[in-house]
Formats: structure tokens, sequence, C-alpha cells
């Protein structure tokens, strides 16, 4: 079995599993409790996890060996899932503090999980198979994400939860068995060679690469500001379309789901192209596309048009965005794993990951307010005007102080 095929297993198996499972969590908390506050407290306790274990992760993965990280939180996944399933099952009514335990110690392993496998890919693959690898573990990961909530609404009428916890056993243990069969090149630890260092010490050792770096530091702050305004993706098309529209949920679905489709297309695509340009010059390109998509997007609130008008409209921008996601992220994460030095690599990534997460929730409550209280068209309009010029003035920044040719 080849190195990338092990690793779209990893990819496919963790997503789908627990994407199934993330779903019936949400299904499950509503029919129990009834409470939207419930609910969102399961939102919330997995970014402010993330933000808790920032330095602890960076550490790990770039201290310890990383096939022994990646495969010591797939083992505590499945140990956690299994103690939940047996728990809910004989102590219902200790129902949601075991609950929201599960979702801290997934957000734990997760967090080292994904991390490590992001911080190996120059170790698993050739430098110049990185973007095919990357482009083609998004495509995985979009069909992962596409599939599993298909499946855990057929499964979740038949199923109980700790069968859904069950079924991700399954899942995890198949990742596991492929990040076993994974072949690292070899290399010594800070760990194995009696170097390592302190939490802390490393933790701002990280911070001032980030420092020293300035594009490196730009690319992270580009990748945080994107998931802030994504947000407003998340959210706003679902209150126009619904709220504002008239769709059913039906056509609701069907746009939503062209995103996921478009990620799984751009992700192919990407596969096969030969960049002609600088990736990073390609990613802010495709974030310009992107702003001037997010801003046109309220339009449809001010022409009337029939909803099946909409519906293929909306299906187009989805899909639209789901190939622009992939075509920003990717080259530059490829790039950004070629030029960081692989010792370096988890403190980047983890910092990189926790800002996104942080920022995400942000942004959903900024732009949940904004919408509540002012005109869609222009809540889209001016988020993609913002957008816009903050990418250019960036990209003004990384052309004109030669920002590429210092990393190259």
């Amino acid at each position: 079995m080849s190195q990338r095929l092990k690793l779209l297993i990893v990819k496919f198996a963790g997503t789908f599993g627990s994407g199934m499972l993330s779903f019936a969590i949400g299904l499950d908390v509503l029919h129990r409790t009834g409470s939207a506050l419930s609910m969102g407290i399961t939102l919330i306790v997995g970014p402010v996890v993330a933000f808790c274990i920032l330095p602890l992760v960076g550490y790990v993965v770039d201290t310890w060996p990383r096939k022994v990280v990646m495969a010591a939180a797939q083992a505590v996944t499945i140990i956690a899932l299994l103690f939940f399933a047996v728990a809910i099952e004989r102590w219902p009514a200790a129902y949601f503090p075991t609950l929201i335990g599960l979702i801290v110690v997934l957000e734990v392993t997760d967090n080292f999980l994904s991390t490590s496998l992001q911080a190996s890919l120059s170790q698993l693959v050739a430098p110049d198979a990185l973007l095919r690898v990357n482009s083609l573990n998004q495509t995985m990961s979009s069909l992962a994400e596409f599939l599993a909530p298909i499946l855990g609404a057929l499964l979740y009428t038949w199923l109980a939860l700790d069968r859904f916890a069950y079924i991700e056993v399954g899942f995890e243990a198949v990742a596991l068995f492929a990040i076993v069969a994974l072949r690292f090149r070899g290399e010594t630890t800070k760990h194995e060679a009696g170097e390592a260092e302190s939490v802390v010490h490393n933790f701002v050792a990280g911070l001032k690469y980030l420092a020293a770096h300035r594009l490196v530091l730009v690319l992270s702050a580009a990748s945080a500001l994107l998931n802030f305004f994504f947000a407003l993706i998340n959210i706003g098309p679902a209150y126009l379309l619904i709220h504002r529209l008239g769709l059913s949920n039906t056509q609701y679905g069907l746009t939503d789901s062209a995103y996921a489709v478009g990620m799984m297309i751009g992700g192919v695509l990407l596969s096969r192209w030969r960049l002609k340009s600088h990736p990073v010059i390609f990613s802010f390109r495709s974030l310009i596309v992107f702003a001037a998509t997010l801003g046109i997007m309220g339009v449809p609130a001010l022409l009337g048009l029939p909803n099946s008008v909409n519906t293929v409209l909306f299906v187009g921008l989805d899909f639209l965005i789901g190939v622009l996601l992939v075509c920003i992220n990717t080259p530059w994460d490829t790039f950004v794993q070629q030029i960081v030095p692989e010792h370096m690599q988890g403190r980047v990534f983890a910092v990189d990951g926790m800002l996104s997460t942080i920022l995400m929730p942000i942004g959903t409550l900024v732009f949940g307010w904004l919408l509540d209280g002012l005109p869609i068209v222009a809540v889209f309009g001016v988020t993609g005007a913002v957008l816009l010029a903050v990418v250019l003035m960036e990209l003004v920044v990384i052309t004109r102080r030669g920002l590429l040719n210092d990393e190259s």
C-alpha cells in the first residue's frame, strides 16, 4: 500500500466517522434537552480547549516522534469513545457531563493528530508531491464531510447514540492501522537526543520564529482572517435563502451540498495542475476572487427571482466558493510545509490552527449580530469589500518587500 493511499485512508476514515458522530450528537442534544444553549455549549467547548492546549500541542509535535503522537492520539480517541458508549448506556443521568468530557478528549486528540499529520507530510512524501497529496487530502476530507451528514441522518433514525460511538470506533481503528503502516523518514527528535526544552521555552521559540519570518507570519494571519470572514458563508446563505427568500429545506440542502462538491472537484483539479505562478501568489489571486464572490452574494435579495432560479444561482456560487477555498488554502499550506524547518512545523501549524479555531466562532457572533440589524445586501457587500482591501494590502506588502524572495 502506497504512502499516499495510507494518508488518504487516515484522512477519510477520521473525518467521515467524526462527522457522523458530530451530526448525531447535535441532533441528540437538541432531542434530549430542547435547548439551544445546550447545543451552544457543545460548540464552544472545542475552541476553548484548543486555545488552552496550544503550547502543549506544538511542544509535543516538535519534540516527540510524530508517528508515536499520532498513534497515541488515535488510541486515546478509541478508548474515550468506548467509555462514552458504555457510560451513556449504563448511567443515562450523567449524559451531559459525559458528553462534554468526550468533546474535550476528542478536541485534544484531534489537535495532536491533525497538527502532527500536517507537520509530517514533508517526512512522508517527496517535496514535489506535497501539493498533490495536500489536494487529494482535501478531496477526501470534503467527500467525507459531504457524506457524513447524509448517512448520519439515515442512521440516527435507527440507532441510539452509543451505537454511533461504536461505529466511530471502527473508523478510528481503520485510521490507526493506516497510521501504524506509514513510513516516516528517519529523524532524531529532541526528546530522543536528550535536548528537550520546556513547554514555555518551546512555545516562545515558535513565536520568535514567526516574528523573524514575516512571510510565514503574514500567511498565518491571512489564514486566520479567512476563517473569520468565512463565518459569514456559514450563516449568511442560510439566513438569506431560508429566512429572506423562502427556499425549502430541500432546495437549501442542494445549495449547501454544492460547496462540498466544489471542494472535492477543486482538490482533484489542483492535484493535476502545475502552478505557473508562485503558490502564494496563486492563493492570493484566488482569495481576491473569493472576496468578490462574497461581496455579491446578497444581491439576489434585491432581484425578486423565482426560488428555482435562486437555487440554481446559489448552487453555482457555493460550488465556486468550494473550489476557491481549496485554491486558497492548499498552495500556501504546501509552501509553508516546504519552507518551515521540520522541527518548527508543529508550533507553526498549532498557532495557525488555534487562531483559525478561535476566530471562526467570533466571526459567527459578529456576522450573526450584523445580519439581524443591517440589510443583508450591505453585510455581504461591505464584508467582501473589506476582505478585498485587506487581501490587496497584504499582497502589496508581500510583493513590494520581497518576502517571497526572502523565503525562497
